[in-house]
Parts: C-alpha cells; sequence; structure tokens
C-alpha cells in the first residue's frame, strides 16, 4: 500500500529517489543522513514545536532541494482542525517556503 502511494507520489522520477524517500522518511530521521535542506527544515520544526514527539523530513525531489514531505506530531496541534496545523507548519517554515518548488505536510497531535 505505502509503496504503491509513494510511486503515485513520486510519478516517473528515478528508483533512487523512491528508495531514499523509504530510507529517511520511514526510519529514524538522523542528522547525518540529511541533506543540508533536510536538516535545515528540521531544526526550523524542532524550534517552532518544542512539544513535537516527532519530526520527519525528506527531500522528494531526488535531492535538488525544490521539494520536501514533513511528517510532524506535536502537542501543538491538539485539537486544531487540519488546515490550521498545515498553517502554522507554512508559518514556521515561511523563509525555507521561498525557495521551494513545493511541500508535502502531514500533521497530527499525539495520541
Amino acid at each position: 500500500m505505502l509503496r504503491q502511494f509513494l510511486r503515485q507520489s513520486l510519478g516517473n522520477q528515478r528508483r533512487f529517489t523512491y528508495v531514499q524517500m523509504c530510507r529517511r522518511f520511514l526510519s529514524d530521521t538522523k542528522a547525518q543522513d540529511l541533506t543540508e535542506g533536510e536538516q535545515k527544515l528540521l531544526e526550523a520544526l524542532k524550534k517552532k514545536f518544542p512539544g513535537h514527539t516527532e519530526v520527519q523530513v525528506a527531500d522528494i525531489s531526488g535531492g535538488c532541494g525544490a521539494m520536501f514531505e514533513v511528517s510532524i506530531e506535536a502537542e501543538e496541534f491538539r485539537g486544531l482542525k487540519t488546515v490550521k496545523q498545515h498553517m502554522l507548519v507554512n508559518q514556521a517554515l515561511k523563509e525555507e517556503i521561498q525557495q521551494m518548488h513545493g511541500m508535502r505536510i502531514n500533521t497530527k497531535a499525539p495520541g
């Protein structure tokens, strides 16, 4: 199911992007495995959402830094609708977004 979703999401991008995305997005995000762009987004999100329980960032553009997928679970999202959660993420990454082509956001409250 996940593999099918990722294939559809990635379209005709090269296979290494699919493997790289799975490795980064499904495992614990470690600083040494991240690109510079991923690290920058990760740090900004952790700073903005101190109540986070999980933050994952993946460059899904093949390494050029034009498209990212962000998944964050944070206490700050409790009681908020998805649209408001995504607005908070957009505000947290306001400067970084200006350099991107696009970003996928997944948010939820813990529990």
